[in-house]
């Protein structure tokens, strides 16, 4: 009895851990994710809808899904508000590593990235924030499932995380984006683009 209830609790431990990001899993069509949406999916072009999950993080305020009729929900992309921050991006970067950090712990170990171009202009610490906006900075993370994680975590084979201005010209605030892709998403990338 005593190694039924241990089993049960590692069970629903596992399912909490690995539940689907924002609610959503691989697959689902659209049906499925109205149903845990707030509102019906609102129609972008291709396969791509915008939705407000109901299972959603707070520092995301826009979700985009990509979701064939053949192949299900296959990627997701969540956008952050706009963060107002310094000319040094301390407070963009705090936000990314509390978001970085909670991933790590759901999904494990990331790869970070902070490359700056070579001949990039705004190469100095106190124009971080013009490199980001400039594009010559990319800060992001990645993930990449291991081989039998795919399975673990329902069919997610990769997420990223990143940096970006809404405009070049912007670098007092950014916003953060978050990309997941799925085990299916070759299969509806290349249905997209039979249409070409």
């Amino acid at each position: 009895m005593k190694k039924l209830i241990v089993d049960f609790i590692f069970l629903f431990f596992s399912f909490m851990v690995f539940s689907a990001p924002f609610g959503l899993k691989m697959g689902m069509t659209l049906k499925d994710i109205e149903s845990v949406c707030t509102s019906e999916p609102e129609y972008i072009a291709d396969d791509r809808y915008y939705i407000q999950p109901i299972k959603s993080h707070p520092r995301f305020d826009g979700y985009i899904v990509w979701v064939s009729e053949s192949n299900g929900l296959y990627y997701i992309k969540g956008i952050s508000n706009e963060i107002a921050t310094t000319n040094y991006g301390n407070e963009i970067k705090l936000e990314f590593s509390k978001i970085l950090s909670s991933l790590e712990r759901k999904y494990g170990k990331f790869k970070k990235i902070d490359n700056l171009a070579k001949d990039a202009l705004w190469n100095e610490d106190k124009y971080w924030m013009k490199s980001i906006a400039s594009g010559s900075r990319i800060y992001e993370a990645e993930w990449e499932a291991s081989v039998g994680d795919a399975e673990k975590f329902e069919g997610l084979i990769s997420i990223s995380l990143g940096i970006k201005t809404s405009k070049s010209y912007v670098d007092d605030r950014a916003y953060i984006w978050i990309e997941y892709e799925f085990s299916n998403a070759a299969n509806g990338f290349d249905d997209l683009d039979d249409v070409l």
